[in-house]
């Protein structure tokens, strides 16, 4: 168990980061789109510049969901024992993609909501789908060519030769369409999963006190 632990606390440094990430779109979310009186689109440049960063960073959270491959390592190796994994490791990796990927949802239902609020679509699903399918492109930027979001601004011409090269690559193809699945599916099953949790929590039973 001793072992397990060790891998535990080495975990948090990539794993902290990498939720500091898909907390930021979240962030923005509620900045952005969360109880906005104006029912058209913000004049405001600042409020501008806070979409694009939106954008930018969103691919961030389903992005954890491939963090899963971190896992297949830690339970590889020959110095963990079997309770370790099971105990500690799992654990660990299981609230760590729960929350990383609940941030995508509820900041894809902020945005979806104040899209809808604002009369500029009508059926949120195919928004939902046209996003979670770019996110999908993104992650596979970012696992398999290694590109981060603040790469646009510090390297936008490398940027745009590893989109161009992964048009002649059947993987790029490949993995996005596996994970735009995997998105979908773990997306609409943790939407209407929070939508359920907030209708029970609104219409719960009161109690009277005496």
């Amino acid at each position: 168990m001793t072992e397990a632990f060790t891998q535990f606390l080495g975990n948090f440094r990539w794993m902290g980061w990498n939720l500091f990430l898909a907390i930021i779109p979240l962030v923005l979310s509620y900045i952005l789109f969360t109880n906005r009186a104006s029912k058209r689109l913000s004049k405001n440049p600042v409020w501008w510049l806070g979409l694009g960063l939106f954008i930018l960073f969103l691919p961030n959270a389903p992005y954890i969901i491939t963090d899963i491959i971190h896992f297949v390592d830690d339970s590889r190796s020959l110095d963990i024992s079997s309770n370790g994994i099971i105990f500690v490791l799992i654990p660990q990796y299981m609230a760590f993609l729960l929350i990383g990927f609940q941030c995508y949802v509820v900041s894809m239902i902020n945005l979806v909501n104040y899209l809808t609020k604002i009369k500029l679509i009508k059926n949120p699903l195919w928004t939902e789908i046209t996003i979670t399918f770019i996110c999908a492109i993104a992650v596979y930027w970012g696992r398999v060519n290694r590109l981060n979001s603040w790469d646009v601004f510090t390297q936008p011409r490398f940027v745009i030769k590893e989109a161009i090269s992964n048009l002649e690559s059947h993987n790029f193809f490949f993995g996005t369409v596996l994970f735009f699945i995997v998105f979908s599916i773990l997306y609409f099953f943790f939407k209407w999963l929070n939508i359920a949790i907030a209708f029970y929590w609104q219409n719960r039973p009161k109690q009277i006190s005496a």
